[in-house]
């Protein structure tokens, strides 16, 4: 089960890609988290840790790829 940021990081993720075509920008993610950078980039290095996101060119946002877009064990 995903802490509650990384868990909000992936659905922002997953949902930005669907509707907008893009990744968001720090600024989005701050603003829709209600976190700051230090940890919003925490929660993504957690999220390429266990594979729901690939992100090769870190702190890059724009090249992040979800992976798997649900939570593991939720559906």
């Amino acid at each position: 089960m995903l802490p509650d940021l990384e868990r909000k990081l992936l659905r922002i993720l997953f949902n930005f890609t669907i509707q907008r075509r893009r990744m968001p920008m720090m600024g989005e993610l701050e603003r829709m988290t209600g976190r700051g950078k230090k940890d919003i980039l925490k929660g993504l290095r957690q999220l390429e840790r266990e594979r729901y996101i690939h992100w090769p060119n870190p702190p890059e946002l724009e090249e992040i790829l979800v992976l798997e877009a649900f939570e593991r064990g939720s559906l």
